[in-house]
């Protein structure tokens, strides 16, 4: 288990690395002046050079990118041009937001996904087989902003039974924050208010967001636990008159979640860096809503932020998924 948690930190860096190196250039090809951006189109020329001199792009590339990397072994992503913030500070306060969907969404998927792809495997060739495989298909065919902007037509403006933007009703505001998650917050400082409110506005976006990696979760546990049920080992069971509902849980299920905890765990990583379309959508303040209008403001300190961000998330999964691994299959240890 130390071997393994030592290579993906060791693998780590070299991620950063490369994500670090790529979007710089990136940053650099697009047209655009930062610079510019930072003072406005009525400043000086002497202002515009001072603003340059002191982010450092009179400089050659290299040394910008280096001087990049010195600023990220410190702790320092770079200053919004947009909000004229530290880019940590930006993405901190909005990461819990981004962090709450996601989990949200996350279970969602995992709640729904695994029983509806046990179902379809154990009951094949039937109609709810069939009613899960056009589910699934549904899933990973649809856009997202399709099915969000569905979703708000149909249950915020023509039922209006759900809300359909933000974290919370208007005049409503959580007085204390421990988490940044407000229903963890709420719950923890006894506000049931806040909570039934708060929880009420992440239905729709969470819903939403965990449609595509639901569908996903369905037809690999599907696939997984057709190929288990398929096993010697499964018939001989079934013939000793190991009850159907154990055999399918205990030996069926555990067996076929091991392929399936990488896609799991790629799916909750997949959710952080999709929220943007969501977030968009919903309003919903986030990370991925802070990056598009950081797009739309050729505000590339904070674009470059919330990838490394992305970067060690999905890093970190990985790591969690291998040592899972270890967890379900003692095989995987020797």
């Amino acid at each position: 288990m130390k071997r393994i948690i030592v290579k993906r930190l060791s693998l780590l860096v070299l991620v950063l690395f490369g994500v670090t190196l790529i979007t710089f250039v990136m940053s650099h090809v697009i047209p655009g002046d930062p610079a510019r951006m930072m003072v406005g189109q009525r400043a000086s020329e002497e202002t515009l050079q001072k603003v340059r001199e002191d982010l450092g792009l009179d400089q050659p590339v290299w040394a910008q990118y280096l001087l990049y990397i010195r600023g990220l072994l410190s702790g320092d992503l770079g200053t919004s041009i947009r909000t004229q913030q530290p880019v940590i500070s930006d993405l901190a306060a909005f990461f819990p937001a981004t962090l709450e969907l996601a989990l949200y969404a996350f279970i969602i998927a995992l709640l729904i996904g695994i029983p509806l792809g046990v179902i379809s495997a154990v009951k094949q060739n039937t109609i709810l087989d069939h009613i899960g495989r056009v589910f699934s298909i549904g899933g990973v065919s649809i856009p997202v902003f399709w099915s969000g902007i569905v979703a708000i037509i149909i249950f915020y403006a023509q039922l209006g039974w759900l809300p359909a933007s933000g974290r919370l009703s208007i005049g409503l505001e959580i007085n204390r924050t421990i988490t940044g998650l407000y229903t963890i917050d709420s719950l923890l400082t006894g506000n049931w208010k806040i909570f039934k409110d708060s929880l009420w506005h992440l239905i729709l976006p969470a819903i939403t967001l965990s449609y595509v990696q639901l569908a996903t979760i369905t037809r690999q546990v599907r696939a997984s636990m057709l190929e288990v049920l398929n096993q010697e080992y499964i018939r001989t069971a079934r013939a000793n008159g190991i009850e159907e509902w154990y055999l399918i849980i205990f030996y069926g299920l555990r067996n076929a979640l091991k392929p399936t905890v990488t896609v799991v765990g790629l799916s909750f990583g997949s959710l952080l860096g999709g929220a943007v379309v969501t977030e968009t959508i919903f309003a919903w303040p986030g990370m991925g809503k802070y990056v598009v209008d950081s797009i739309a403001f050729l505000d590339f300190p904070s674009i470059m932020g919330f990838t490394l961000i992305i970067a060690i998330g999905y890093v970190i999964i990985n790591l969690i998924v291998d040592l899972l691994y270890m967890v379900l299959d003692p095989q995987v240890r020797e």
